[in-house]
């Protein structure tokens, strides 16, 4: 006995071990044998991530889980996603694990988590989803087993998933998006009973139109299967709209070459509060508390057969005779709602399907509105027929209506318009096959809300619709510091108001005063933008608020002001043309007068992408100085210096970058480029840190005398730095040359050239060029080579000595060698002594070539130069060179006796 149950152990542990171990040995097969069946069996490309077996997750069956699953079409649909699953769970007997790779896979269960499905029927109507391959030994599907599975599920799911039906040949499309659906039954038996549940968001379009959009639906159904037959029928269900319950009733049976429907729905009960059950609950929040009488039903039937050509009848009708509601806290009914809508197919054939709102009306206090529609040609070019009419007064609608937080509305609203058009016009912009005719109009209409920072108040606004394109005329409104008068043409209202286009028209607009702070929007900067922006300070109204321009905009304005306010600035007489389009505004010969002068404008501005973008051209003409540099930041980043000038200034200046959420100018992403030319003779110096020490450097300057009129120049605008190229100007005589570079943060690298006639050396020149003829001291000017760094308020300027000693020496020297070259060397060398000593080097030329006592001297001068071991010359230009660099430090101030060739400070 022990034996026996040693041996029984052993098997069992065995049995152990092979249960455990044979996952391992078998999943690659198992994979293997998977793909190969799907591929074979499908005209699609087929593949997964890995595939886990166990055998004691689902036990007795085996669980074999599949990750990635994808399935990829091949054309015509070429590299389209027909599904693919997150994780794809199916358990199946353990004994088809065993099978050859001809035999079947039975699922006994599957489970597929956040799955995506997206199936299309292209223009010419083939569908994505049909991939399987016929088989020419196959006369008639076996419809239990599919690509070598056999399907005899009890239990299935789908959860977190989206499944979308896009036909592009009807523009039919339907979304469901969150979806859990779940089934438990027995599809191996012939006929059984299936209890699902289903919940996703649902939004449906026909024709670019939505007729449901975000819906929640949820729907728990008993259907019973004829799966010999292929007949689904509705049992004890619930379904729900939102929160609108319908009841449901009927069939669907799958014929071999087209499907019978017969299905009928209705709400249990026909309480106008099922009206507010089919609003999204999200715009539910203020209802609780609603009271309502009356009746809502929604009813319907769709019967016949579906096939390739052909849809069900329909009748589904929405209705309500006489009913109201009233919010809680608020004093006014809605009363006389009336309701009568139904969607209808008497044929059977899709084009003969049709919309038709007979009426819809309500009264709000003493103000009625009501309307009427038909729609026709649904799945086609639909047309439309519609009529709306009435008159509102706001004060009523805020008593019956709950406006958002901080919202007020007044004012009234008429309305008598008719209008038939179709889509294909409305799309194609054919206006003139778009009939309209009557009127609407407001009148001291006021809005106050989030959207605006002051109220709005539109005296006047009329609309006549008696022709093609609609005329907008008397617009009168004002909001804040702003008045504006406005007529014109709109192009498509109707697409507008009902297809998403563009608002398209041409208008002409009026203001006295403009001020753009108060259009700013709701849309609040991140402390990011803020940290990251170096831009124009506004000395206007302070806001967290972006101003944006409008995306549904496609319009031209031509437009006079008097007086517009801009970013703390005061523009006159501001005149141009605008257009607006995908949101960025244009601007095209506009003309305004600022500082005492006048600008011209013509570029762009864009609010399209996360920064604001412009592109500028700027004429500039006779500016006041002075105000410019007070009013523009960028004057005081790209030209500080030009606070020291009084007077006028002339600018060409062409600039693009980014903006903040003002629209001001971030500098530091600016490049372009200015072509400037002053207009002034006169410097103060006195608040300007720069000219301030230049002064004080070059005594001999005074900035009193520097002509600057008629001064032009071209700057660069790249990498957050100026760059000033070369441009000359004078200064009492002396020519000077400027160029250079600075940064935003007013860090300087300028060179300052100036030639100093021989005329400014003063008394102690005089000495030294006294015995020069008069011609050659003409001639004579000192190059002074002057450096700027640091920054403009606390500047570093270094006058570079040495260069301007010897070009003077050199100067003298050349003068003296083409006068005497001749002579020989200790003649010039005595000249240039003469020179510094004050004597004339032509006497002691002239005494040598007589032989004259004089020349004594000269001759015993000549030796001992001749007999020590220093160059004569060299010697000479020495003390030359130390005369001219006293005389030099003279010039600039400082005093003869100090040695130091180059001053720094």
């Amino acid at each position: 006995m022990k034996k026996l149950f040693k041996i029984l152990g052993v098997l069992l542990l065995t049995l152990v071990v092979l249960i455990i171990a044979a996952p391992f040995f078998l999943q690659d097969q198992i994979a293997e044998i998977i793909k190969n069946k799907l591929n074979a069996s499908m005209d699609a490309q087929i593949d997964f991530a890995e595939v886990d077996l166990s055998l004691f997750r689902a036990f007795p069956d085996a669980r074999l889980s599949i990750d990635d699953l994808s399935i990829i079409n091949n054309a015509p649909f070429q590299g389209d996603t027909l599904f693919y699953g997150k994780e794809v769970k199916l358990d199946l007997p353990i004994g088809d694990l065993f099978n050859n790779a001809s035999d079947p896979i039975h699922i006994n269960e599957l489970i597929v988590n956040e799955a995506v499905s997206r199936l299309y029927v292209n223009e010419e109507g083939r569908a994505n989803w049909e991939i399987t391959k016929e088989s020419p030994n196959t006369a008639v599907a076996d419809t239990s087993s599919t690509a070598g599975f056999s399907f005899d599920l009890k239990h299935y799911e789908f959860n977190n998933s989206e499944l979308t039906y896009h036909d592009k040949s009807s523009k039919n499309k339907l979304v469901l998006s969150g979806l859990n659906h779940s089934g438990n039954g027995d599809f191996s038996l012939a006929t059984s009973t299936l209890d699902t549940y289903t919940e996703a968001l649902v939004l449906y379009s026909l024709d670019d139109i939505e007729y449901l959009s975000g819906q929640k639906v949820r729907l728990e159904a008993d259907i019973l299967m004829d799966l010999e037959n292929q007949k689904y029928t509705f049992q004890e269900n619930q379904a729900f709209v939102n929160d609108l319950e319908l009841g449901l009733d009927g069939f669907v049976d799958l014929e071999e070459d087209y499907t019978m429907v017969d299905l009928s729905f209705d709400t249990p009960s026909s309480d106008f509060s099922n009206f507010f059950a089919l609003i999204p609950e999200t715009y539910r929040q203020n209802m609780e508390g609603i009271t309502t009488t009356g009746e809502f039903i929604v009813q319907g039937m769709i019967k016949g057969e579906v096939d390739d050509n052909r849809i069900p009848k329909m009748d589904i009708q929405i209705s309500s005779n006489n009913a109201s509601f009233k919010y809680p806290d608020l004093p006014q009914k809605v009363t006389n709602i009336n309701i009568d809508a139904r969607l209808k197919n008497e044929t059977g054939n899709v084009d003969d399907t049709f919309l038709d709102i007979a009426q819809t009306s309500f009264n709000i206090g003493g103000d009625r509105l009501s309307g009427s529609a038909m729609i026709t040609n649904l799945t086609t070019n639909m047309n439309v027929d519609l009529i709306a009419k009435g008159n509102l007064d706001f004060n009523n609608l805020k008593q019956a209506f709950p406006l958002p937080e901080n919202t007020d509305l007044n004012g009234q609203m008429a309305l008598d318009i008719a209008a038939q058009f179709d889509m294909e016009s409305i799309e194609k912009q054919r206006y003139d096959r778009i009939n309209t005719k009557g009127t609407a109009s407001l009148t001291d209409f006021v809005y106050m809300g989030e959207a605006l920072t002051k109220p709005l108040n539109i005296q006047q606004a009329n609309l006549d619709l008696s022709t093609a394109r609609i005329k907008l005329k008397d617009f009168s409104a004002r909001t804040g510091n702003t008045d504006l008068q406005v007529n014109g043409t709109i192009d498509n209202l109707i697409g507008f108001m009902i297809q998403d286009q563009d608002l398209k028209g041409v208008f002409n607009l009026q203001s006295n005063s403009f001020d753009t702070a108060d259009f700013m929007t709701q849309t609040e900067v991140s402390p990011a933008q803020k940290a990251n922006s170096t831009t124009q300070t506004s000395t206007g109204a302070q806001t967290e608020e972006a101003i944006q321009i409008p995306a549904f905009l496609d319009a031209t304005l031509d437009f006079q002001a008097g007086t517009v306010y801009y970013d703390g600035l005061t523009l006159k007489n501001v005149s141009g043309v605008a257009t607006v389009r995908d949101e960025t505004l244009t601007l095209n010969n506009t003309m305004t007068n600022i500082f005492d002068g006048s600008i011209g404008v013509n570029g762009s501005v864009s609010t399209k992408g996360t920064t604001p973008t412009f592109n500028m051209a700027l004429d500039m003409k006779n500016l006041d100085i002075a105000q410019s540099f007070d009013g523009f930041d960028m004057f005081k980043n790209f030209v500080p210096i030009i606070s020291a000038l009084n007077g006028k200034i002339n600018t060409d200046i062409t600039l693009n970058g980014s903006l903040d959420q003002e629209l001001s100018p971030i500098l530091n992403t600016l490049v372009g480029d200015a072509f400037a030319k002053i207009l002034t003779k006169d410097i103060n110096a006195e608040n300007n840190p720069l000219l301030g020490k230049l002064d004080e450097k070059l005594s001999f300057i005074d900035l009193d005398k520097w002509d600057l009129s008629e001064i032009t120049t071209k700057l660069d605008f790249k990498d957050g730095a100026v760059q000033v190229q070369p441009f000359d100007f004078n200064i009492k005589g002396i020519k000077a040359t400027a160029s250079g570079r600075h940064s935003l943060t007013n860090e300087m690298d300028y060179t300052l050239n100036l030639d100093v006639p021989a005329r400014y050396f003063g008394k102690e020149g005089a000495n030294l060029l006294s015995k020069l003829e008069a011609k050659d001291i003409e001639n004579i000017t000192v190059p002074v080579p002057v450096s700027f760094g640091g920054s403009f308020q606390t500047p570093k300027i270094n006058v570079n000595l040495d260069t301007a000693v010897k070009n003077l020496t050199a100067q003298i020297v050349e003068i003296q060698k083409q006068r005497l070259k001749d002579k020989g060397e200790d003649a010039l060398g005595g000249a240039i002594d003469d020179i510094i000593q004050g004597n004339n080097p032509l006497d002691g030329i002239k005494d040598r070539i007589r032989g004259n006592a004089d020349s004594t001297r000269t001759t015993t001068k000549d030796s001992t130069r001749i007999n020590t071991t220093k160059d004569p010359n060299k010697e000479a230009e020495d003390k030359l060179k130390e005369t001219a660099g006293g005389l030099i430090r003279g010039l600039l101030g400082r005093k003869s006796t100090e040695q130091d060739t180059t001053k720094t400070q």
